[in-house]
């Protein structure tokens, strides 16, 4: 007799515009066959994890709820040679090494990589995890790894094709301003304000406005409407740049030089400040050090 499949298979899952992450979940823990309970040591972190900015007071209270109730809903992972690869629950993994736990309640399944990348990018879009820039990132891979159209990704994610173009239009804005979105200096509100601006250092020129002067989404569209109404040009930041003294330049390359980022002097009569820019936890680590 042929063995009867069962559960939802997965493909038919992730392809379903209104899939949630829950119900992905569900689908695959209704065969027991799948879950197993394995050795954290084996699991490997997902190489195409979409989120790289964790709240480390969110893991913590996960792992103070997983140790006074259990871990309710097991992650996901695929098997690779001797390892599994992780899939889905990067949060509750994290919170589970925290408890001390040897093992983890897992639903073990086979994915490719498109399957792979597009569970945990459901999975963190639908939780609400990821920061404007990681999704738009994440929709970015896709596209160029797989070769998607912005309607697959838009039916696999069950999200509007409009939603996904303007989500990859944070990553059309300068590095500088997309930082800020993820720290969470300005919202995505901001950002879609700025990119209305063609002009990159007009956005950045504006950026630094929102800063300094602390404005809000609202305040930043009056006084870009302001300026525009009484011909104010914003078109070049070299307006700023232009008054640089060549001590002042030479100062920031000596400093790029030492600590191998960008770094901007900005000095205005007898004061300024400096800004060491740095790309992830490693490379902040290293400027560290450097200074030190």
């Amino acid at each position: 007799m042929t063995k009867k499949a069962l559960g939802k298979g997965l493909g038919a899952i992730i392809s379903t515009s209104q899939a949630t992450i829950d119900e992905i979940e569900s689908g695959l823990t209704s065969d027991k066959n799948r879950i197993r309970d394995i050795d954290i040591s084996k699991i490997t972190a997902n190489p195409d994890q979409p989120r790289y900015v964790f709240d480390e007071n969110e893991i913590l209270g996960l792992a103070e709820s997983i140790k006074s109730v259990g871990l309710i809903q097991p992650i996901i992972v695929r098997a690779q040679d001797e390892l599994f690869v992780l899939i889905a629950g990067e949060r509750r993994l994290r919170a589970c090494k925290l408890n001390g736990m040897k093992k983890i309640k897992s639903i073990v399944i086979e994915a490719d990589d498109e399957k792979n990348l597009t569970i945990a990018l459901i999975e963190n879009i639908q939780r609400e995890n990821l920061n404007p820039i990681e999704e738009a990132r994440a929709y970015k891979l896709m596209i160029n790894r797989f070769k998607l159209k912005q309607q697959d990704i838009a039916k696999k994610v069950g999200k509007d094709r409009t939603t996904i173009t303007n989500s990859m239009r944070l990553l059309n804005l300068p590095e500088e301003i997309q930082n800020g979105i993820v720290d969470k200096i300005i919202s995505a509100g901001h950002a879609k304000v700025l990119l209305s601006l063609e002009d990159r250092d007009t956005q950045l020129a504006y950026y630094n406005d929102i800063i300094q002067k602390e404005l809000s989404v609202r305040g930043l569209e009056t006084l870009i409407a302001q300026e525009n109404g009484s011909g104010s040009s914003r078109g070049n930041i070299q307006r700023t740049l232009q008054t640089k003294s060549p001590q002042i330049k030479k100062m920031e390359e000596m400093l790029i030089s030492k600590l191998g980022t960008k770094v901007e002097i900005r000095h205005s009569g007898n004061k300024g400040k400096i800004e060491i820019s740095y790309y992830s936890l490693d490379d902040f680590e290293r400027i560290i050090d450097k200074i030190r």
